[in-house]
């Protein structure tokens, strides 16, 4: 049943709707649906065809252990993926890289900022300009 509940946390984590990824497998949403809820068997092509959309190993919905999931939905969103036991020097990295994520992050809301001033000023030379060639 785990394949069942990654197969969620995947679709969702991913922003897909059910339509979707039934579309990608080539079945009708229903047929998805009965799947996702453990009604029809997960097939082999199908688990590899789930895996070729999420770019993950086909093994991962054979694992008892559930995805831990970033639902990082910006421009530059990843799924980050791994089992659930702990593992000091993966988890130092995945630190390091949210770390790196959260820089990104400053540093485009800083470029935003910035923008939006220089729209603002330019915003105020051009009403200001606007109202003084109406004043006869």
């Amino acid at each position: 049943m785990t394949e069942l509940k990654i197969m969620k946390i995947l679709r969702e984590a991913n922003g897909y709707s059910q339509e979707y990824v039934a579309s990608y497998l080539k079945i009708n949403q229903n047929t998805y649906s009965k799947i996702e809820n453990g009604q029809i068997r997960l097939t082999i092509d199908r688990m590899k065809k789930l895996a070729e959309l999420y770019n993950i190993p086909a093994d991962i919905f054979l694992s008892e252990d559930l995805p831990v999931v970033n639902y990082n939905t910006g421009s530059h969103s990843r799924t980050v993926m791994s089992s659930q036991e702990y593992n000091e020097s993966e988890h130092k990295a995945i630190i390091k890289l949210y770390e790196r994520f959260i820089k990104e992050k400053d540093v485009q809301i800083e470029a935003l900022r910035r923008q939006n001033e220089k729209l603002s000023k330019e915003n105020e030379r051009l009403l200001s300009h606007l109202i003084n060639d109406k004043t006869p």
